[in-house]
């Protein structure tokens, strides 16, 4: 039985998609019959001569069925659930340097069936200094420069040390010096391997794979695909165990400039690694969650991660843990939520959960249920407790809708995330959104008056801000909100996060008033009424059209409300119009020159940016101001020009279009 699943796993179609290891695993196949079996604490080794070792074996089979198979060098290079389908493959070379062996690349698939793939070495960053204004720049050592480095990136020094080696900091003489950083990246690869299409995820430090040094953490959290996280630390915790089977690798540490600690990341960490707190300290998570502290928890692999399993029959990835199946993600599903058994400590979003009985487990969507009889291939605990009941809410995610959500493609549901650019490209105006809406959050929270204002408003419109609908409304205060959508896979995903936001702070009674209507059915109607505060994004490629941004902000100003709020992105020379249109404009800024974009530079300093780009706080005037400033009708007719005194009018507003 285990040949055959072997022989399976090896021949299945799209697990293997790097030529050097279809000829490897070809070569397995020839050789299995011949190969010799040995038990070793539970696991099952296949190997060559009298005894399993790093350079001998090429499977070893978990006591959980999984398969692990290594080239001839005693490298990983595929990683399988007992049924055989692949997990992870890994592609080994030589540096061409240093001739010693180095990971090329590596994809996992995620719950979902969707791929997502690692480059080591993606991208050097490179930038000069010159030190000759510093007093004393002749004598400074290399260790007195990353202390100035410290200093400014407000980080230990004890980590700009681990990346910055004497070769980072090449000196060119005369108080000049290279600098340089290389990086890892994560890219989504929807064809499902690196000869199709890659859209770039992420950064994250390099790793030396070869003989891990690093937990690695992406920068761009936000980017990632649901569930690469939970993918990659099964790649990272087995290629761990596989270099550890004859020499004690030393524990990992997460590391960064900075790090970016958060609960959830402790969580994932700690689903696969066993942490360890410094001598002296008993909290490890609060010692975790300070940046400049979290480098000092280390994590040594823990013996019985979670497990994954696909069933092709039923149309379900299953994750178990230590026996317990922790979430069932149904396969091409419009809802990418997966199901998580609150059971056993999970907190499942929306809803949706597994409960476990005694040979089946039950997938919970409000009223919807499914029953799916175990498979013994999962190796899951029954349950003949009688499951705990669920918490009462006042309405499902679906209340948002009507109680209809959009239909939606469950492979674009996974992708409704925002995609940064890698190089020297501009970003895409929805992944600008999440930027523009930190200002706009830090608007209300530092403009004078502002918390009074916002406290007077009933009813607000939000339009053509999809990326990020549910940050724009408050769950704190009850109001009317009317949100128009154009995109349906991101609709549904904000109303996803809206909902679970408010119920876990007890909420949802606030959000009664939330809609979430179809812009195409719905964009007349929703114009003709009146607001007290309005979200307005305007598409950038009608940055060149005058009068189409003119009519854009005429529309947002006549559902305004006297004294009512508006937040507005547009091109900057349209704060002119403000005025014309009875409004005054408060506050603002290029996206360029925001420390939220400036931030995003430390990350990816090649990003371009449409540099007109800009945010807007203005309040409509008062009737009884109005009047007095009301334009007379020669004025109404010819309308002051969108012009800004910083840029010529006679060139042509710039501008990212769709093609580019």
């Amino acid at each position: 039985m285990q040949e055959k699943k072997i022989q399976v796993a090896l021949s299945r179609p799209g697990a293997l998609s790097f030529a050097d290891n279809e000829a490897v695993a070809v070569s397995i196949r020839n050789r299995l019959s011949k190969l010799k079996t040995t038990k070793q604490d539970g696991a099952t080794y296949w190997h060559e001569g009298e005894s399993p070792g790093v350079a001998t074996t090429r499977i070893k089979i978990y006591r959980t069925g999984h398969m692990a198979f290594y080239n001839d060098e005693g490298r990983r290079f595929l990683g399988t659930d007992p049924g055989g389908h692949p997990l992870h493959e890994a592609k080994w070379g030589k540096n061409s340097d240093t001739g010693e062996t180095c990971l090329e690349l590596a994809r996992m698939q995620l719950d979902c069936r969707q791929w997502v793939g690692i480059k080591p070495r993606a991208r050097t960053f490179k930038s000069q200094i010159d030190i000759k204004d510093q007093p004393g720049w002749k004598t400074m050592t290399l260790d007195f420069l990353r202390e100035k480095a410290a200093e400014v990136w407000r980080v230990p020094v004890s980590e700009v040390k681990y990346f910055y080696k004497d070769d980072n900091l090449v000196s060119l003489g005369d108080g000049k010096y290279d600098v340089k950083l290389t990086k890892d990246a994560l890219y989504a690869l929807p064809d499902g391997t690196f000869e199709g299409r890659q859209v770039f995820l992420s950064f994250m430090f390099q790793v030396n794979w070869a003989r891990l040094d690093i937990i690695p953490v992406v920068e761009l959290f936000q980017s990632t695909l649901p569930g690469s996280g939970g993918a990659a630390f099964e790649f990272l915790w087995g290629i761990y165990e596989d270099q550890s089977r004859e020499e004690q690798l030393d524990t990992l540490r997460y590391r960064g400039l900075p790090t970016y600690p958060s609960t959830g990341a402790y969580n994932i960490f700690a689903s696969f690694f066993i942490p360890k707190a410094p001598a002296g300290e008993e909290d490890i998570l609060h010692v975790f969650m300070d940046t400049n502290r979290s480098h000092e928890i280390t994590w040594s692999p823990q013996p019985d991660p979670p497990w994954r399993y696909f069933h092709e029959d039923y149309k379900v990835c299953l994750t178990v843990h230590q026996g317990d199946i922790y979430k069932v993600t149904v396969l091409d599903d419009p809802n990418p939520i997966p199901y998580v058994n609150r059971a056993i400590g999970g907190k499942p979003s929306c809803g949706r959960e597994v409960q476990v009985n005694s040979q089946s487990f039950v997938l919970i969507d409000d009223e919807d249920k499914r029953v799916v009889s175990f498979y013994p291939d999962w190796h899951v605990n029954s349950q003949s407790n009688p499951p705990t009941r669920a918490p009462e809410y006042p309405f499902t995610w679906k209340w948002f809708f009507n109680g209809f959500p959009p239909a939606t493609d469950p492979m674009k549901a996974v992708y409704a995330v925002p995609f940064y650019p890698e190089g020297a490209k501009g970003i895409d105006e929805p992944a600008l959104q999440p930027l523009a809406l930190d200002q706009i959050i830090y608007y209300m929270e530092m403009a004078p008056g502002m918390s009074a204002k916002l406290e007077k408003v009933d009813r607000v419109l939000v339009h053509t801000f999809d990326m990020v609908i549910a940050g724009c409304v408050d769950c704190t205060h009850e109001r009317e909100y009317t949100i128009l959508y154009g995109d349906p896979e991101l609709a549904q995903k904000n109303a996803h996060q809206l909902w679970d936001h408010a119920a876990q702070r007890k909420q949802l009674d606030n959000l009664k008033k939330v809609s979430f209507l179809p812009e195409k059915e719905h964009l007349e109607e929703v114009y003709k009424d009146k607001y007290g505060m309005v979200f307005k994004w305007i598409p950038m490629f009608y940055y060149q059209d005058r009068t189409v941004c003119e009519k854009i902000l005429a529309s947002a100003a006549d559902v305004l409300l006297p004294n009512g709020v508006l937040f507005l992105v547009g091109p900057r020379p349209i704060g002119g119009l403000f005025d014309f249109y009875g409004m005054d404009c408060l506050y603002n800024d290029r996206i360029m020159n925001m420390p939220f974009f400036r931030q995003h530079l430390k990350m990816c300093p090649d990003t371009l940016i449409n540099e007109d780009i800009a945010v807007f706080l203005a309040e409509k005037r008062g009737e009884a101001d109005q009047q007095k400033t009301s334009p007379t009708p020669a004025e109404k007719a010819t309308p002051k020009p969108l012009t800004d005194p910083e840029i010529d009018p006679d060139i042509p507003l710039r501008g990212f279009t769709r093609n580019d």
